[in-house]
């Protein structure tokens, strides 16, 4: 019997160890273009940190789809914190492809 309660704190402690790693933050990233090639660009940071990619082909469909977020022109890329699929916090909202990315770069 001691012997099974040892191995069962062992076990919980493993667990618990393993259950308080952090996990790295995780990002959805939406791209509001009607250019092809900038998908192209910003498909190589799918797959790390950024777990959800959309591409937007018009300025008018991303402003009826996500209206609070002001997206004055095109191209844009807005990035969140995800949080099992929804978007949690905009972390960057950008007009500039160079600064995106960076930031990408940076949060990898």
């Amino acid at each position: 019997m001691r012997y099974l309660n040892v191995v069962f704190l062992v076990l919980v402690m493993f667990l618990a160890a393993c259950s308080s790693e952090e996990q790295p933050e995780t990002y959805s990233m939406i791209l509001v273009s009607d250019e092809e090639n900038l998908s192209g660009e910003f498909t190589k940071y799918i797959g790390n940190n950024v777990i959800e990619y959309e591409h937007i082909t018009s300025l008018k469909a991303a402003l009826e789809k996500y209206p609070k977020y002001d997206i004055e022109k095109a191209p844009a890329i807005l990035i969140f914190k995800n949080n099992g699929g929804e978007l949690k916090k905009l972390e960057l909202k950008t007009y500039d492809m160079e600064e995106a990315k960076d930031w990408l770069e940076d949060n990898q």
